[in-house]
């Protein structure tokens, strides 16, 4: 089945913020993708990147 799904632009510099955390966290290749992924789903949610990339982490810590 395909579902529609509404296009949603995130801010670059909320990307190049992710980028910049991430890096500065020692992760695993999967703990780091795992990170990503759940800090662009808030983004894509409407949240701001700062409470995203916090969530993001409480994710990675809760699932650790």
């Amino acid at each position: 089945m395909n579902q529609l799904q509404n296009e949603v632009t995130i801010p670059a510099r909320y990307i190049d913020e992710l980028i910049t955390v991430s890096n500065g966290i020692s992760f695993q290749k999967e703990q780091e993708l795992h990170f990503i992924k759940s800090c662009l789903f808030y983004l894509k949610e409407g949240i701001g990147s700062d409470h995203a990339i916090n969530m993001a982490m409480v994710d990675y810590l809760t699932e650790s």
